[in-house]
């Protein structure tokens, strides 16, 4: 039994909550942190959706990153790596197809919805990185795809949060304003 809570397999699994419980608290660290602008670079800065991707993507990021250190004898490196983008990318479509389908398509405003969206997000996309990290073949090729597709995400989350273009995924439907505010 010890030796499958120690697994890389059942890092996928345990992430589920752990991440879903950081993004959740990430939700807030921007108002309690006095809007300090480094924060926000990590958190939501308003209720946009696109800020909201924050919640799933840097909880996700750091879980892996936290997991090559201590499976750094026992995870190739280059799959892990993979496997990280792949569920930052998973939890991002997942949240935002299921928000606007039952927020544009169904007309339905719920916290609780929202709140689920991020849990719904995050297991798929842990569940699917799971089944990659076990039965794909991957190869180097990917790796630096991954790489550069991860910098961009991460690029874009900073660069958005402070220059956001004018569009409805960018717009906090409360205030109706854009980026940092």
């Amino acid at each position: 039994m010890n030796n499958m809570l120690l697994s890389p397999e059942f890092w996928f699994i345990i992430g589920i909550p752990i991440t879903f419980l950081l993004g959740s608290l990430a939700h807030f660290a921007y108002d309690w942190s006095g809007k300090s602008v480094i924060v926000g670079i990590f958190t939501p800065v308003n209720e946009s959706i696109w800020e909201h991707l924050k919640l799933s993507t840097y909880p996700t990021f750091i879980w892996y990153i936290l997991g090559i250190l201590i499976f750094r004898d026992k995870v190739n490196l280059y799959i892990w790596a993979i496997c990280s983008v792949i569920s930052v990318i998973t939890s991002c479509i997942v949240i935002t197809c299921f928000f606007y389908t039952y927020t544009g398509a169904l007309g339905i405003q719920s916290l609780f919805l929202d709140i689920f969206s991020l849990f719904l997000g995050l297991s798929i996309a842990q569940c699917l990185s799971l089944h990659i990290y076990k039965y794909a073949t991957l190869i180097m090729l990917h790796f630096y795809l991954s790489i550069i597709i991860g910098s961009l995400i991460i690029i874009c989350f900073t660069l958005f949060t402070f220059l956001p273009p004018k569009l409805p995924i960018f717009m906090d439907p409360i205030t109706k304003q854009y980026g940092i505010h």
